[in-house]
């Protein structure tokens, strides 16, 4: 007899780590789904936090100050660099910064961190617009060899 609760024992926990992979694999799409429908607004600064994507030439800690929520003029500053003004433009959930034709999808996280992954670029950025604590070592160091902003394409 005690064989046999063995049995049933193992397939009870076997049912049950298979219903809670189910469980697991939602949780996911419900992440991806926060991310890519804009639920904030994009004016104001940001500071980014993460690059992600194929293309890591974004420099470590680059600020952004978007003034208007559908365009306008942006400023975009590398750390213990010059900022610089790009005209951009939104419509719908797309960024497009005017000169250099650099497009982004506009997302947030739970978060409310800024999301803009690359449509003709493979960047992902991730900013925030609170910021409490900074690595700085890449940041302060001046020793950045990277000095693009994410309103361009390296060439």
């Amino acid at each position: 007899m005690k064989k046999m609760s063995k049995v049933v024992t193992i397939r009870i926990i076997t049912a049950l780590m298979l219903v809670s992979l189910t469980l697991v694999g939602s949780d996911c799409e419900d992440i991806i789904n926060q991310i890519s429908q804009p639920t904030g607004d994009i004016t104001g600064n940001w500071t980014l936090i993460y690059n992600a994507g194929t293309l890591l030439d974004i420099c470590p800690g680059e600020t952004v100050n978007f003034p208007n929520a559908s365009g306008g003029d942006a400023t975009l500053t590398c750390p213990n660099q010059t900022g610089i003004n790009r005209t951009y433009s939104v419509s719908g959930s797309t960024l497009t910064y005017t000169a250099s034709g650099v497009e982004y999808n506009v997302g947030f996280t739970q978060n409310n961190e800024l999301v803009l992954t690359g449509i003709n670029n493979n960047r992902i950025l991730y900013y925030s617009n609170t910021i409490t604590d900074i690595k700085s070592e890449n940041i302060d160091s001046g020793k950045n060899t990277v000095n693009y902003n994410s309103s361009e394409i390296k060439k």
